[in-house]
């Protein structure tokens, strides 16, 4: 007999422990904490936002909400929930980096993704950067990753004659071209535009093209680097 109502004590308290960690009004959460990189995401909205739609106690909120809640904002990328005893959320986010201009309509984040972020004149809220201040690439439907690829293949290179590439891309036929920030338009043509570009780099830097880049100013417009064995150059001063 005493057994039995050993048992049916030890159920009883069971049971009123598990429904006191099923209410939600048990250890409710009274912190979040938000941790990460951020440079478009103000760490206090994202709190207010999950104090706003998180529901539950320590034990029992639903942290798959709290991160797709989280994940709501376009800007962020990855984010990793935690609870940390006795009543607080930490919460580790991921942003997107936009590294380029799409077609004058999106981002391109560092891996090649296309970003559907609001119309905001800064794409860093900390330094100010606006998307002006990202090269511009264009090209078909899906090919955002391959530009991404090739330009920071080329771009280290261009900067070592001290130019930028401000814009970069490829038409439906593969025939890619660059403009540099001093205006000049490069056209590289299909295949081999690393060998074509590194042409292009080391007659850029001979003295007899620095002294016609001189001469000549901004009408230099175009060069035509297709040509197996030479360059084509075009200026207005032809026209």
């Amino acid at each position: 007999m005493a057994i039995i109502f050993t048992g049916l004590l030890l159920i009883s308290l069971l049971s009123t422990l598990w429904l006191w960690i099923l209410d939600p009004r048990t250890l409710p959460i009274k912190a979040v904490h938000i941790e990460g990189e951020l440079q478009n995401t103000d760490p206090h909205v994202l709190q207010a936002m999950v104090f706003k739609t998180a529901k539950g106690g320590f034990f029992n909120i639903n942290l798959t909400a709290v991160r797709s809640t989280i994940l709501s904002n376009p800007w962020i990328k990855n984010v990793q929930v935690k609870r940390l005893w006795p009543d607080t959320l930490l919460i580790h986010v991921q942003e997107h980096t936009a590294v380029a201009q799409w077609l004058d309509k999106a981002l391109i984040d560092n891996e090649g993704n296309l970003l559907n972020l609001p119309d905001t004149k800064f794409i860093s809220l900390k330094s100010h950067q606006t998307k002006m201040d990202l090269p511009r690439f264009a090209g078909p439907l899906g090919s955002a990753g391959e530009i991404l690829k090739h330009y920071n293949q080329l771009a280290p290179r261009v900067a070592l004659v001290g130019l930028q590439i401000r814009e970069f891309g490829c038409n439906a036929q593969s025939r890619w071209y660059m403009v540099l920030n001093n205006g000049m338009k490069l056209r590289l043509g299909r295949g081999d535009i690393e060998i074509r570009l590194q042409r292009f780099l080391k007659v850029y830097k001979s003295r007899v093209t620095q002294s016609l880049i001189t001469s000549v100013g901004k009408s230099l417009v175009q060069i035509d680097l297709r040509y197996t064995n030479g360059i084509a150059v075009q200026s207005t001063l032809a026209k």
